[in-house]
């Protein structure tokens, strides 16, 4: 498992200033909606109706302990514990409880799951609801894993290579440099010395018994809740939670639960760690403080006081990375729950090699004020709006509300944070209620209760190489001096109060409109050329969704300019609009609830976006000054080339960005328009090309296809694609890729990439040749990967406990010629590369002897339509639909809507046929990762 810093709703002190006239001292209510209790055994219950996605239901089992309850004998165990749920219970013998799952289209990870960390263990469901046999085996296996796991000698001793695996897979520069670092940052604490992936030997090595008494130290109902959410009937859900899980016996006797502090210190602790395969410095400081729950109204108010501060404080802080030599490629502050009992604020540079101590001034001086003069007013007033809009955005989509959003929302009210869940009809009548009456004042007063000099800790990682200067410990505290001693100047918020655009554009109506039936969108031609296809959805209330593209991308232009056309869109979208630098520009639009991202490929450009209803003509607007006053400013410019240069700096230092760049570069073939990015490349690059690039790009509406999917009133779309799209200009060029030439190799092509300190091990094989490209061989390819990825896992991890990871991953694509990919993938210990490697390939000459079992073949159909019918209701799914079959069949979707058939068409002789097509032994990459030698 990795370790992530994860944000939590955190809630502090509540403030007598706010005018409103609600009793901020009430407690916080329980969504009505969610029928939540505990059982006489000690267990607690959460379980809800909802009908997001259809047909299904998420189940949970949240365990209140992980591996900061381990004793001294059993680190790692608590993870253990979770890997060997999987393996074999009362009702579900050895791994038959995967294969019922996968049976009836469950797939392994995606629907099947659970993590472990400091504090808890999870394990996760996604069940089909067609028969009711299927709801009764998930709530089976959640009663099962809360205490009926068998932990037998013989699947303990089987799974200890697997998790040997994961811990191997974890290792790098970053987990060793934490491992020197999180003891200082949890000083004195259990914490400290507990992370969840345990110790090698232990895990290697401790008695089966060792793992037992974990399991019966804290798999208890008083520690556990299952979570229920999904398309049923609430009542009577209830009564089946209560009846089963009620038969749990309570604990006799219990291990008492301790709840781990972590020690305050008054002394400013600093841990300086650095790692040859580092990619570049990254400096923290937390300033540390005690986890705060939200209980009533205005520690919920309080938490809108943090939202609006970290937004705040960030905003200003994005604005240094816009400078032409910015102190940081990267800055951010954020007051969040850590783990256990510790809420932090912390402030992050990431920074060049030779500005460590420049990139973490800038940050701590942002800090300093702030809490010497605050934000302004304007500021305030301008974020306010924005939390507003996104709430009420929220609050139209409620009804369309994923399960698993829900499902994930209970957990944390059970967890230590106790995160409240008053329901979003609630939320959003306290939003519109509080955030009027917050004030400038209270919200700058937090800096104060922040930053403090007791229990601060400061963090520097860096590549340990001759160009990075690494300060010392004293140089970082007297750095923290010198900040609280510099004289800082308040903010400045320049904002522009202009409209968008200066000129209304003279748009072009739609003269011609076609029902495309099969898919229930309709397309519009406008007058000056563009095609415009839509289609009206009611899978979310407030979402539209866009996508542009047409032909031409990078393929258009020579090979010198490469690297320019691959930073055009990038330099663009920096550098603002029309007469507005972004900084300006995200303050003009901070009231809007959109997005637009202009791209270049190889072989289109185009754009990817989405709106709330409300800002659709804000996304059409940018979109339109997009094509007719894009900006390309040197300063912008300067700032991602200085970027660029530190994030490509030290790649070479990385063991796993090497054996990527080998992979690309070796299913190229070499060609010189495949070369991986580096610092040298990127001067190759050059602000006036990249600027003709951009505007060529996108200046031609006729060469468009324009696509829009959501809550659409077509009567509200129509005149503002007319206004708008029908606004840019048109030249008729109807241009076309140009194929590069750019093949795989042929025959067999095998590299060992010689990189990294760590015993530690990655294998790429890619199968590939000719594809006759049309559906019944895409369903093919697809169940062909699913097939192989489940046979890998059972043989390859279960059997030999050789990875913690594997599949196969099938793709095709048709332009610039059709062709397959069948891709597996998997990370091992180096000196099993071959051994694993035989053993795949072996498995996949089994199958081109003997095809699947009837059994496989089955189970890969289930998966593929169980699939499609959540696809059915997201609107990205149909954007999809709608964009590709312009692209790959120029619009025609005569074959639309016969994936089910072409599922079914499927045999056991017709996937043998394939196995034996699509994996030639004598047409195929492997490039593998080993130690340095």
């Amino acid at each position: 498992m990795k370790l992530f810093w994860i944000p939590f709703l955190v809630l502090g002190t509540l403030f007598a200033t706010a005018q409103t006239n609600v009793d901020l001292t009430s407690p916080l209510p329980e969504d009505p909606a969610v029928s939540k209790g505990t059982l006489d055994n000690g267990m607690t219950y959460y379980v809800r109706a909802n009908s997001e996605p259809e047909n299904r239901a998420e189940l949970m089992l949240v365990l209140k302990a992980g591996s900061v309850d381990e004793d001294d004998d059993q680190q790692g165990l608590a993870h253990f514990c979770e890997h060997m749920a999987f393996n074999g219970t009362k009702n579900f013998p050895k791994h038959e409880l995967i294969n019922y799952f996968e049976s009836i289209g469950m797939e392994f990870g995606p629907e099947i799951n659970a993590y472990t960390s400091f504090d808890e263990t999870v394990y996760m469901l996604k069940v089909p609801l067609d028969q009711p046999e299927y709801m009764e085996k998930g709530l089976q296996v959640l009663y099962d894993w809360a205490c009926q796991i068998d932990d037998s000698d013989e699947e303990v001793n089987a799974e200890r290579g697997i998790i040997l695996e994961e811990e191997r897979m974890g290792r790098g520069a970053s987990d060793r440099m934490m491992k020197e670092w999180l003891p200082v940052f949890l000083k004195d604490s259990k914490y400290a010395d507990r992370l969840p992936i345990g110790k090698v030997d232990i895990i290697e090595n401790c008695a089966p018994e060792t793992l037992r008494r974990f399991r019966h130290d804290w798999y208890r109902p008083d520690l556990q809740a299952v979570i229920v959410v999904g398309d049923f009937d609430q009542n009577e859900m209830v009564a089946k939670v209560k009846e089963k899980f009620s038969a749990i016996p309570a604990s006799t006797n219990p291990r008492d639960k301790k709840y781990f502090g972590i020690p305050g210190h008054k002394e400013t602790l600093v841990s300086i760690s650095t790692d040859k395969e580092a990619r570049y410095p990254i400096a923290y400081v937390y300033y540390k403080h005690d986890l705060e729950k939200s209980k009533t109204l205005g520690d919920y108010r309080h938490s809108m006081l943090v939202s609006l501060y970290t937004s705040m404080i960030n905003n200003r802080l994005a604005e240094k990375t816009q400078q032409a030599d910015p102190p940081f490629l990267m800055g951010q502050s954020a007051y969040s729950h850590q783990f256990g009992p510790l809420n932090t604020y912390m402030s992050v540079a990431v920074t060049q090699g030779d500005k460590i101590e420049t990139g973490l001034k800038e940050v701590l001086l942002e800090n300093e004020r702030v809490k010497k003069f605050g934000f302004t007013e304007t500021e305030l007033e301008r974020q306010k709006t924005a939390v507003l809009n996104n709430m009420e955005k929220a609050y139209n989509e409620r009804n369309n509300t994923k399960s698993i959003n829900y499902a994930n929302e209970y957990m944390r009210n059970f967890l230590i944070t106790e995160e409240p869940f008053p329901g979003m009809e609630n939320e959003y009548a306290y939003y519109k209620e509080l955030i009027p009456g917050i004030s400038v004042e209270e919200v700058n007063e937090l800096a104060k209760e922040w930053i403090t000099k007791d229990n601060r800790v400061v963090i520097v990682t860096a590549p340990e190489n001759e160009k990075t200067i690494v300060p010392t410990e004293e140089q970082v505290k007297s750095l923290l001096d010198e900040v609280e001693s510099i004289e800082v100047e308040p903010y400045v918020d320049a904002v522009a109060n202009v409209p968008l655009i200066a000129d209304e554009p003279i748009g072009s109506k739609v003269t011609g409109e076609q029902a495309l039936e099969k898919v229930d969108a309709v397309e519009w031609k406008l007058a000056n050329g563009a095609t415009v296809v839509v289609k009206k959805t009611d899978f979310k209330d407030d979402e539209i969704l866009f996508n542009a593209w047409s032909l031409g991308g990078t393929s258009v232009y020579p090979k010198e300019d490469d690297v320019s056309a691959n930073l055009a869109t990038d330099v663009m979208t920096e550098s603002g609009i029309a007469r507005f630098d972004e900084i300006t520009l995200n303050k003009m639009l901070s009231d809007k609830v959109f997005g637009l991202n202009p791209y270049i490929s190889d072989l289109r450009e185009g754009f990817n976006g989405s709106s709330s209803v409300k800002d659709v003509e804000t996304l059409l607007q940018m979109l339109y000054l997009y094509f007719t006053e894009p900006r390309f400013d040197d300063v912008s410019y300067q700032s991602l080339m200085k970027q660029y240069a530190t994030v490509l700096e030290n790649k070479s230092a990385s063991p796993e960005a090497n054996f990527r760049d080998t992979l690309n570069v070796v299913l190229s073939n070499y060609n010189e328009r495949s070369k991986p990015m580096s610092v040298e490349r990127l001067k190759e690059a050059s602000l006036p090309q990249i600027e003709m690039i951009g505007k060529d790009r996108f200046k031609d509406a006729a060469d468009f296809k324009f696509f829009f999917v959501g809550n659409i009133d077509f009567a509200t779309l129509k005149p503002l694609v007319e206004k708008y799209i029908g606004g840019i200009p048109t030249l008729n060029r109807n241009e076309k890729w140009v194929d590069l030439g750019i093949r795989k190799p042929e025959g067999v092509v095998e590299k060992v990439v010689h990189k990294g300190q760590e015993e530690k091990g990655m294998q790429y094989i890619v199968f590939h040749g000719d594809f006759e490209y049309n559906g019944q061989n895409q369903a093919q390819l697809d169940a062909v990967g699913k097939i192989l990825s489940t046979r890998l896992l059972e043989v390859i991890r279960e059997d030999k406990s050789g990875v913690y990871s594997i599949g196969a991953y099938p793709s095709s694509s048709k332009f610039p010629e059709p062709e397959y990919t069948m891709a597996i993938s998997y990370g091992m210990s180096p000196d099993k590369k071959q051994e694993l490697e035989t053993a795949v390939f072996d498995i996949i000459k089994e199958y081109t002897e003997n095809g699947p079992t009837e059994e496989e073949l089955n189970k890969a159909k289930e998966k593929m339509l169980r699939e499609r019918e959540i696809q059915l209701r997201e609107n990205r799914f149909w954007m999809n639909i709608l964009s590709n079959t312009y692209y790959l069949k120029n619009g025609d979707f005569s074959e639309y809507g016969t994936f089910e058939q072409l599922v079914q068409n499927l045999t056991v002789d017709s996937t043998k046929k394939a196995f034996a097509d699509y994996f030639n032994f004598k047409n195929y990459v492997s490039v593998a990762l080993a130690p340095a030698e």
